[in-house]
C-alpha cells in the first residue's frame, strides 16, 4: 500500500508537467511570428551575417597594411671543429699599417655607434694570433617600418569598405527574399488545408449519397450502376485527399526548414487563410517606385563603385610607393673582428619607370570594365521599372480573375445541392451528379491556384518595392 501510494503520488506530480511541457513545445505562430523567427535562426541568413563580420575584419586587415608594422628575427649558429685564427706576425712595416687600419676602425667605430673589441697591441711584439668568429653565437633584430604612401593601399582602404556595404546589402536582400519565402510557405499550407477542408466535405457528402443510393438499389428503386459510379467518385476523392495529407506533412517540413526550427518541433498556424488574405491584399503600397529603395538596385551601384575603384587602383599603379624604416640589429656573442651596425635608418622609394605599356593596356581593361557597370546599371534600372509596372498589371488582373473564381465556386455548390436533392428523388441520374460534384471542384481548383496567385503576386510587388 505504501508502494501503491508514492507511485500515485509520483504520477501526480509528474504528469502535469510533462502535459505543460508538450503544450510549451508547440510553436504557434503568426505571419510577423514567423518572419521574426526566420530571421533569428534561418541558417543562410546565419551565413549572411557572419559575410558582415568577415568583411569588418577584412576592412581592418586592409587597413592595418598601412599602420606600422614591428618585426624581429632571432638567429642562432653554431661553428663545429677547430675556429680559424690571425696571426699579424712581428714585421715592422706590417705593425704600422694595421695600427694605422685599427685607428682608422676606432674612429669609425665613434661615429658608427659600433663597439669594437680591443685592438691588440701592435708593438708588443708577442706575436698571439686572433680567432676569427666565436663557436657558439645568436644575433637578434628588430624591424619598424611605415608605410608613407601608396595610391594603391589608399584605393584597396576605398574598395574594403565598398565590400563591407555590398556584404550588408546581401544580407538585407537574404532577409527580404526570407520574409517572402515564409510567407509564401505559410500561405501554402494554409491553402493545402483549406482544400483539404473542402475534400473532406465533399467525401462525407458522398459517403452518406453512396449509402442512400445502396439502399435504395438494394430496394430496388435504383440501379446498383448508380452505387458504382458514386463509388468510383467517392474512392478518387479519398485518393485526393491522402495525397493532399502528405503535402501538408512536407510543406511543414519545408517551413520548419525555412524558419531554421527544428524538424522535430511542432507548429501550430494561429492565422486562417483569410487573415492572411486581408493581411497582404488590404496593405497598401507605394503608388510610385523608387529606385534607389530596391535592393538590387543598390548592390549594382555597389557594383559600379568597386568598378570605378579598380580603374583607380590600376592608375595609381603609375604612382610611386614610398616607406620608410628602422633596424636595430646585435648580438649575444661577438669576434674578434665583428662589424655589426646596431641602427639603420632608412626610406624606400619604389618608382614605375617602363612596363611596355603592360600598365596602359590594364587600364584600359579596367576602364572597359566599368563602362559594362554602367550600362548594366542602366540596362537594370529599366528593367526593374518595367517590372515594377508589370507587377501592378498582374495583381489587378490576378484580383479579378480572383473574384470571378470566388463566384464561380458559390454557383457550382449550389448546382452540386440541388442536383443532389434532384438525385434523391430521383429526377437525375448519378452520372448528372458526378458530373455536377466535379464542376464544383474544379472551382474550388481554379479559386486556390487564383488565390495563390493574387497573393504571390502582391508579395512580389512589394519585394520589388523594398515594402515587404
Amino acid at each position: 500500500m505504501k508502494h501503491t501510494f508514492l507511485i500515485k503520488t509520483f504520477l501526480f506530480i509528474i504528469l502535469p508537467i510533462l502535459g505543460f511541457s508538450q503544450q510549451d513545445s508547440i510553436l504557434t505562430l503568426n505571419i510577423n511570428d514567423a518572419q521574426q523567427y526566420a530571421i533569428k535562426n534561418n541558417l543562410n541568413l546565419k551565413n549572411a551575417s557572419l559575410d558582415v563580420d568577415a568583411a569588418e575584419k577584412k576592412v581592418w586587415e586592409t587597413t592595418a597594411i598601412g599602420l606600422p608594422q614591428i618585426n624581429g628575427t632571432l638567429n642562432y649558429q653554431h661553428i663545429p671543429g677547430e675556429l680559424p685564427t690571425f696571426d699579424f706576425g712581428a714585421d715592422s712595416s706590417t705593425i704600422e699599417l694595421y695600427n694605422y687600419i685599427f685607428a682608422s676602425l676606432d674612429m669609425l667605430s665613434d661615429n658608427a655607434g659600433v663597439t669594437l673589441p680591443v685592438m691588440p697591441d701592435m708593438d708588443s711584439g708577442d706575436g698571439e694570433p686572433l680567432t676569427l668568429g666565436v663557436k657558439n653565437s645568436t644575433t637578434y633584430s628588430v624591424t619598424v617600418s611605415q608605410l608613407v604612401f601608396s595610391g594603391e593601399y589608399l584605393v584597396g582602404l576605398q574598395a574594403s569598405k565598398t565590400y563591407l556595404q555590398i556584404s550588408k546589402l546581401n544580407m538585407e536582400n537574404q532577409e527580404i527574399d526570407l520574409k517572402a519565402d515564409v510567407l509564401n510557405n505559410y500561405i501554402s499550407i494554409l491553402i493545402l488545408e483549406n482544400n483539404l477542408n473542402i475534400i473532406e466535405s465533399s467525401v462525407t457528402n458522398m459517403e452518406s449519397l453512396v449509402n442512400e443510393t445502396k439502399k435504395m438499389s438494394e430496394q430496388g428503386f435504383m440501379e446498383s450502376t448508380d452505387a458504382d459510379q458514386l463509388q468510383i467518385s467517392l474512392n478518387t476523392l479519398i485518393n485526393a485527399r491522402n495525397t493532399i495529407k502528405r503535402q501538408i506533412d512536407v510543406s511543414y517540413m519545408l517551413f520548419k526548414i525555412t524558419l531554421g526550427a527544428d524538424l522535430n518541433s511542432n507548429i501550430k498556424l494561429s492565422q486562417d487563410i483569410n487573415s492572411v488574405y486581408d493581411h497582404i491584399i488590404n496593405k497598401k503600397v507605394s503608388d510610385d517606385f523608387d529606385i534607389n529603395n530596391n535592393i538590387n538596385f543598390k548592390m549594382i551601384e555597389n557594383q559600379v563603385k568597386i568598378s570605378e575603384l579598380s580603374l583607380k587602383r590600376e592608375k595609381t599603379k603609375y604612382l610611386p610607393t614610398i616607406s620608410a624604416f628602422y633596424n636595430y640589429q646585435d648580438k649575444t656573442n661577438k669576434a674578434s673582428f665583428d662589424f655589426t651596425i646596431n641602427h639603420i635608418i632608412g626610406v624606400n622609394l619604389d618608382v614605375p619607370i617602363f612596363s611596355s605599356f603592360q600598365r596602359n593596356a590594364v587600364v584600359q581593361q579596367a576602364k572597359i570594365e566599368y563602362k559594362k557597370s554602367i550600362n548594366n546599371q542602366m540596362l537594370l534600372e529599366d528593367n526593374l521599372k518595367a517590372q515594377a509596372q508589370l507587377l501592378r498589371y498582374n495583381f489587378i488582373n490576378a484580383l479579378e480573375k480572383y473574384e470571378v473564381t470566388q463566384q464561380n465556386v458559390d454557383l457550382s455548390k449550389n448546382v452540386f445541392e440541388n442536383t443532389s436533392k434532384k438525385y434523391k428523388q430521383g429526377m437525375v441520374s448519378s452520372m448528372d451528379l458526378t458530373q455536377a460534384n466535379n464542376v464544383y471542384l474544379q472551382a474550388e481548383s481554379d479559386n486556390t491556384n487564383a488565390l495563390m496567385t493574387l497573393l504571390q503576386t502582391k508579395i512580389e510587388l512589394e519585394k520589388i518595392l523594398n515594402e515587404l
